[in-house]
């Protein structure tokens, strides 16, 4: 909204057509400082262990140079690193206020600022579930569904680079592993409750009322969890902080989240790729000092490895 550049970067050699992407998220929500630092960290470490041959060590979890040759090789990673400049602009001004939330979008009609960017990708963006319309509050989810140029270049990411196959967006804070869906609990049973069906429009949104549960396929939810549980393991392995993995409606409901976006793609349009998704939130607070915050980019590193 104020004319900054966002970057994307690309890390692989080769291609080919069999060759799978990731692509990881930061800094989407202004406040959260540690996790774009932790991306371009990421980023570095792995360039420079594929460069000299070099182990990744990250406290007590250690990735040799043929697992970092391994990725390389044979994947895409890409990163966007730091989503939302504009806010983290204002978070770091002397003239700023550093708990800010969202972009810096100049609301119509309104003298407040700002659109929550994970409340404005299109995934039940209307319902209103843990969201608002108010443009002062922390989660205006905006006038629309990708009203804001920085969740279209996530879509952009998705939409260009069909071989993307897993997305984490790295939040904070709560030291979680969340994975889709966010509004409302999940079963595997009845694919009539789904996010499409308007019958259920107004019903969603109160996990453990049994009126609704959001339908998702089995053998994606064992996914979740055995995939969750060893990026919990490999966080664990740097200095012994255990995440918890779950679904992201147990932390709070919500709609509008790139996390859910991603994965719900694939149903939306049968012809775009599976795309398994978690939010990540390191740490426990918002700004850590910067001794904590080292170590948090050390777990996220060892995490998204």
């Amino acid at each position: 909204m104020e004319g900054r550049a966002i970057h994307a970067l690309k890390i692989a050699n080769g291609s080919g057509p069999d060759r799978r992407g990731v692509l990881f998220l930061g800094g989407v929500h202004a406040r959260e400082l540690v996790n774009p630092d932790a991306l371009i960290t990421l980023a570095t470490r792995i360039c420079q262990s594929y460069n000299g041959n070099t182990d990744i060590v990250v406290g007590g979890k250690t990735y040799p140079a043929s697992t970092v040759k391994l990725i390389v090789d044979s994947l895409d990673v890409f990163m966007l690193p730091l989503v939302n400049p504009d806010g983290r602009t204002y978070v770091q001004a002397p003239s700023g206020y550093p708990w800010w939330r969202k972009n810096r979008r100049v609301n119509a009609g309104s003298s407040c600022l700002g659109v929550d960017l994970n409340r404005n990708f299109d995934f039940l963006h209307a319902s209103g579930i843990g969201t608002s319309a108010d443009p002062c509050s922390d989660l205006f989810k905006g006038p629309g569904a990708f009203s804001e140029p920085e969740t279209r270049n996530v879509q952009w990411m998705l939409d260009s680079f069909a071989n993307i196959r897993g997305m984490i967006d790295v939040h904070s804070y709560s030291e979680l592993v969340l994975h889709p869906l966010g509004d409302d609990d999940t079963q595997t049973t009845d694919p009539g409750q789904n996010f499409q069906n308007p019958t259920f429009d107004g019903l969603r949104g109160n996990p453990g009322d049994g009126v609704y549960r959001e339908f998702m396929v089995a053998d994606d939810r064992d996914w979740f969890v055995n995939a969750g549980n060893a990026l919990r393991d490999a966080i664990a392995g740097v200095r012994g902080h255990s995440y918890t993995v779950e679904p992201a409606v147990l932390l709070y409901p919500t709609s509008g989240t790139s996390k859910d976006f991603s994965y719900a793609r694939h149903i939306v349009d049968t012809g775009k790729a599976k795309v398994f998704s978690y939010t990540l939130e390191t740490g426990q607070e918002f700004q850590p000092p910067d001794a904590e915050a080292a170590q948090i980019i050390d777990e996220v590193c060892a995490g998204l490895l």
